[in-house]
């Protein structure tokens, strides 16, 4: 992207359709429209139906077409779809199931060519016959005139579809190539044998020994064996990268990824902290959200974003799809663009015909005729073009809170608790505790604590952190004492990932040693019934567990924690008594201890107080805005006086406000204005335009 040019269109093209006959029309009418940019997949079984035998002639003809009428491509190189001359020839490239079962290439609803999900990425030959093909594009189409962009990878996953919620049955992949490369991983993460049977709790005889986990239960084998995965998909990707590079210096190299909580570490293997370190550019789909905005920020680092997958207009053949509308289309483009995205494109231009995606996700009509939504998204791209100047010299506020959110912890929670309901929920409500407080919010990992990517921020957030080691806690101690505020919740390091055993006290990992703690008890809303059928039962109350800052009620969930011995300070309590948070003093800055999930318990309940008490706890936020209602939150785009603010309505009701020091040329959304007294309604997005 350039100071005069943010990529602003459509997913085109997804083999066989849209149709030869559509191709010259609709990509005329795109570019009349006033947008400039659409992605073509290059599909691996498609375009290479033959072994060895390359048919681009359907991407040679668009590339032209897109030429013609002034778009710039994204070529999308899609590789997990196998093709059946190498299936046939070589049937051991197919990944294995945890059941044992061999998963041939099958046709889906979004890879209706069929192969899915692709050979094994530790299959030799498949992987060279893959990365030829990578090759042979790449040489094809890299001095092409509208070639602008490779994303070689469209939504890293590794399953046999996609399952929201993880499988055990059917985690990937199992197969002897796989089990040959985690032994070497192993062996490189331990060291020696010894080693890894401390931490498992085995007693194998050598590395080629190991089995791999195929049921719930042990722990530190199964978050092994997926992040030896997320390891694998981040390795593929630089070989990817590699591959294009080789004969392409000239354009970026990308991919985009599904972020949390719709897709997983467990099931897709897709680590955003590590696969942003080898990407020019870094896209997500479904980036409107602002969580999603914030970790893609967070993961690149400085390197362009991109909001590669749009979600407009989804739903499938029989439920109908979403129209969208100026709300909607705010949320898409606006809340992104604030927090850091410089590329916006739409799936899809024309609605699906093939499977259960039809007819949705189309921006236009069935017959490739205008819709009201078009409409809209042609306002926001005029938007776009109209602050262009603003938008290129904007940098999004670097953080002042960050929170941890990593990898092995989410196996870790998945594995325990069964399901990701646990670690996505309290990711999310930590996020929004910050967001909806108008604080600037980014994500850290456990590799970035230990790189002392900390320092400089006001506070960290450790939401349902149950695994952790007492080398990452040295470092937030370490960050503590330099002024920082650290906020843990229960059960906080009841896991050490690194001896691979349950805590003998907690906070664990050697927090409850610095904090002067004993842990006394630990009362959970869920409880197991009886041991043999593994029955849980819920208690009348359900997972929320209050508690109260003087007469303030707060919600926390699922535990409720006492400490002995403690030599903090009580900012809350569940009773006179028993504290809830207790504060402690590290040298210059502060560990809070709250005595339950905080963050799950404001994700369930959706009690306002929690935000009040987390701007009590952490001060406020360093914005311009921070004098606004909770919940409301704005984010400025602005040059030299000139520029708009994004307003989110989160307050539960319709809310009136004035922007201090501004004034209003035109509202675009359903805000109103009375004088200098803007109202925006409940649930809403606007887009002020103003000048200072």
């Amino acid at each position: 992207m350039t100071d005069k040019f943010i990529p602003f269109g459509f997913q085109y093209y997804r083999a066989p359709t849209p149709e030869r006959s559509e191709w010259a029309k609709d990509l005329s009418n795109i570019a009349s429209y006033g947008y400039n940019t659409v992605k073509y997949w290059i599909q691996w079984r498609w375009n290479e139906p033959k072994k060895g035998e390359y048919d681009f002639s359907d991407i040679d003809e668009l590339m032209d077409l897109a030429y013609k009428s002034g778009l710039k491509v994204v070529l999308n190189t899609i590789l997990e779809v196998t093709p059946v001359w190498l299936d046939k020839e070589y049937p051991d490239s197919a990944m294995i199931s945890a059941r044992g079962e061999r998963v041939a290439g099958f046709a889906s609803e979004y890879r209706q060519i069929g192969g899915m999900p692709g050979p094994c990425y530790h299959h030799d030959i498949a992987n060279e016959y893959k990365h030829r093909f990578l090759a042979e594009c790449a040489k094809r189409y890299a001095n092409h005139p509208a070639l602008l962009i490779w994303d070689v990878w469209n939504e890293p996953e590794l399953t046999e579809g996609i399952y929201r919620e993880p499988k055990v049955e059917t985690l990937l992949c199992y197969c002897p190539n796989c089990l040959r490369e985690f032994s070497a991983w192993l062996q490189n993460k331990y060291g020696n044998i010894e080693k890894l049977n401390s931490v498992w709790g085995r007693r194998y005889n050598c590395f080629e020994d190991v089995e791999p986990p195929r049921r719930f239960g042990t722990n530190p084998d199964m978050i092994d064996w997926r992040l030896f995965f997320c390891d694998t998909i981040t390795n593929e990707f630089k070989k990817r990268v590699e591959t294009v590079k080789r004969y392409d210096l000239t354009h970026p190299v990308m991919c985009h990824t599904v972020p949390i909580p719709l897709f997983n570490s467990i099931t897709c293997c897709s680590d955003d902290f590590s696969i942003a370190k080898y990407g020019d550019i870094i896209g997500n789909s479904v980036g409107s959200n602002p969580m999603a905005a914030d970790l893609l920020k967070s993961t690149a680092e400085g390197k362009d974003i991109i909001n590669a997958e749009i979600h407009s207009c989804y739903g499938n053949a029989l439920n109908g799809f979403r129209i969208p509308d100026v709300n909607d289309m705010l949320r898409h483009v606006f809340i992104p663009l604030v927090h850091g995205s410089k590329g916006f494109l739409y799936w899809q231009y024309r609605p699906e015909l093939l499977g259960d995606e039809a007819p949705a996700w189309g921006n236009v009509a069935l017959d490739g005729e205008d819709t009201p939504w078009n409409k809209i998204t042609v306002r926001m791209n005029g938007i776009i073009k109209e602050y262009l100047p603003e938008i290129s010299a904007f940098k999004a506020t670097s953080g002042e809170i960050a929170i941890y959110m990593d990898k092995a912890n989410e196996i870790y929670t998945w594995e325990a608790s069964r399901d990701t309901k646990l670690f996505t929920s309290s990711l999310t409500g930590a996020y929004n505790l910050f967001y909806r407080n108008n604080y600037a919010v980014d994500f850290i990992d456990g590799a970035g604590i230990m790189d002392g990517k900390l320092n400089g921020y006001r506070a960290v957030y450790f939401p349902s952190t149950f695994l952790f080691d007492e080398e990452k806690v040295k470092k937030v101690v370490e960050y503590a004492s330099n002024g920082g505020i650290v906020l843990v919740e229960a059960l906080f390091g009841m896991e050490n990932e690194l001896i691979g055993r349950h805590s003998k006290n907690l906070p664990g990992c050697g927090m409850a040693e610095i904090e002067g703690v004993r842990i006394e008890n630990i009362f959970s809303s869920t409880m197991i019934e009886n041991g043999y059928d593994g029955k849980v039962f819920t208690s009348d109350d359900g997972e929320i567990i209050d508690f109260y800052d003087g007469d303030v009620k707060l919600s926390g969930a699922k535990y409720m924690l006492t400490y002995t011995g403690s030599a903090g300070k009580m900012l809350a309590s569940f009773s006179k008594t028993r504290s809830a948070v207790a504060e402690y003093t590290v040298g210059k800055g502060r560990i809070v201890d709250i005595a339950t999930l905080f963050a799950y318990g404001y994700h369930l309940s959706g009690n306002k107080n929690n935000l009040k008490w987390i701007r009590k706890i952490v001060g406020e936020p360093n914005v311009q805005y921070s004098y606004l209602p909770v919940g409301l939150r704005a984010d400025e785009v602005c040059l030299n006086g000139n520029g708009f603010v994004v307003l989110e309505n989160a307050t539960g009701a319709d809310v009136s406000f004035e922007l201090n020091g501004a004034t209003v040329k035109e509202i675009v959304g359903e805000c109103t204005a009375s004088g200098s007294v803007l109202t925006l309604k409940k649930d809403k997005t606007a887009l002020i335009k103003i000048k200072r």
